[in-house]
């Protein structure tokens, strides 16, 4: 499995522009400094009346593909 650590600021106009349909992924800079992209959808539990602003450990299996997504400290 592998980890990416990153913060993701959203603030509320980029998250109604989600909903509204004119995004579906969001491309982040890891604290290791890869480039990750997935989708916007699975920040849906994170997403407040004022945005996103928190880091999160994103965790994919060995072939790339989705595992999961916590909010951390």
């Amino acid at each position: 499995m592998r980890q990416y650590k990153f913060r993701l600021m959203l603030d509320v106009d980029q998250c109604l522009a989600f909903y509204q349909g004119m995004y579906t992924d969001v491309v982040v800079q890891a604290e290791n400094g890869q480039t990750v992209q997935l989708p916007l959808r699975h920040f849906r539990p994170y997403i407040s009346h004022a945005g996103v602003n928190a880091r999160f450990v994103l965790t994919l299996t060995d072939q790339g593909k989705f595992s999961s997504l916590e909010k951390i400290n």
